[in-house]
């Protein structure tokens, strides 16, 4: 994949995403300026997963490829703007350095990079936090399906445990399998041999919910490449998989208020892109007098997910507008919507 689709997909991958998430229970005991975060992500081509552990600026911790498992030790700092620089070591010796020119989760980008330790072969690196909070000894490991000859290459989510797994992980476990074959399925490039490239976050995962965000990057030879979300919910407990209505009051006009956010949204995003650009290349921004899209122009949703702070719902934009596919709805646009006792609002209550 080409630097240029990868700063695309990081600009998808980022708008509206909550790379903030307090981490739970054992976590939320330490002092205020430490923290245990886990990333998912990319270095250039290849999945990583990353456990970082954050005292102050202090940061330590290791990350593996997906497919292979051996963890390297991670040495750095954040800066006071929030950068991040860390040092990569493999049995003590300098293997290479992650730096990001802004902080993770700003809405524009990171701008994160890998390179080896004298700051050659530089490769373009994502990384999204994950919300993984289970406490009944479950958790979640990346499985991989790769098929040089079409080129496919595919991360996605299984339940693990130390114990016989119970009715409805095992039951998410042959969803989320099925979806990913069936998704390599429709691949079908045009001369035989393309770029299929999907990478799994973990949105939210307790003792009995799971929501799975697929970030899926195809060419198949066409006229320009795809790229698309796609998710999955799960209620462990219920061994069910969950719809949106779910979420709802039977009759609630729950889509006019994330209707109104997301237009709301997508605009102040656009706002900041503007600001950006016009930053970078020395120009005052452009100003428009209509919103970039209006609630009437949305169109259905194409997916949706659950986090501790909110609603994640995905569009399918015009190739143009691919970078709004996605909009975080704090569970406060929907509130006074939700089911009582209903899976949003059990989490909204944590």
């Amino acid at each position: 994949m080409g630097r240029s689709n990868a700063r695309l997909i990081l600009a998808v991958a980022l708008a509206g995403s909550l790379l903030c998430f307090a981490q739970p229970n054992a976590a939320n005991a330490q002092p205020a300026s430490a923290a245990k975060k886990v990333y998912r992500g990319s270095v250039g081509n290849s999945h990583i997963q990353m456990n970082l552990n954050i005292q102050g600026n202090n940061v330590s911790g290791t990350y593996f490829y997906d497919g292979i498992g051996e963890d390297l030790k991670l040495v750095g700092h954040i800066d006071q703007q929030g950068r991040l620089e860390l040092a990569e070591s493999a049995n003590g010796k300098p293997t290479g350095k992650f730096t990001c020119k802004r902080k993770l989760g700003d809405e524009i980008g990171s701008e994160c990079s890998w390179s080896k330790p004298d700051g050659t072969r530089e490769a373009f690196v994502t990384l999204e936090e994950q919300y993984i909070a289970f406490t009944n000894g479950l958790q979640i490991s990346p499985k991989t399906i790769s098929n040089r000859r079409t080129g496919v290459g595919v991360s996605y989510p299984q339940l693990t445990g130390n114990s016989a797994l119970g009715a409805g992980a095992q039951s998410f476990n042959r969803r989320i399998l099925a979806l990913t074959q069936a998704a390599i399925k429709e691949f079908s490039p045009i001369d035989g041999r393309g770029t299929f490239d999907t990478n799994y976050n973990v949105l939210l995962g307790t003792d009995d919910l799971i929501s799975i965000e697929m970030t899926e990057y195809s060419d198949a030879g066409g006229a320009h490449p795809n790229y698309r979300f796609w998710s999955l919910t799960y209620d462990l407990s219920a061994n069910k998989e969950l719809k949106f209505d779910d979420l709802f009051k039977p009759g609630s006009d729950y889509n006019a208020a994330i209707a109104s956010y997301v237009v709301a949204d997508i605009d102040k995003r656009m706002i900041a892109i503007e600001q950006e650009d016009a930053r970078s290349e020395g120009r005052k921004p452009n100003q428009r007098d209509e919103p970039l899209i209006s609630a009437e122009q949305l169109s259905e949703l194409s997916g949706w997910g659950m986090t501790p702070k909110g609603l994640v719902v995905y569009f399918d934009f015009a190739h143009v507008m691919a970078a709004f596919d996605k909009t975080s709805i704090p569970y406060g646009v929907v509130n006074e919507y939700l089911k009582p006792k209903g899976p949003a609002a059990r989490i909204h209550k944590l």
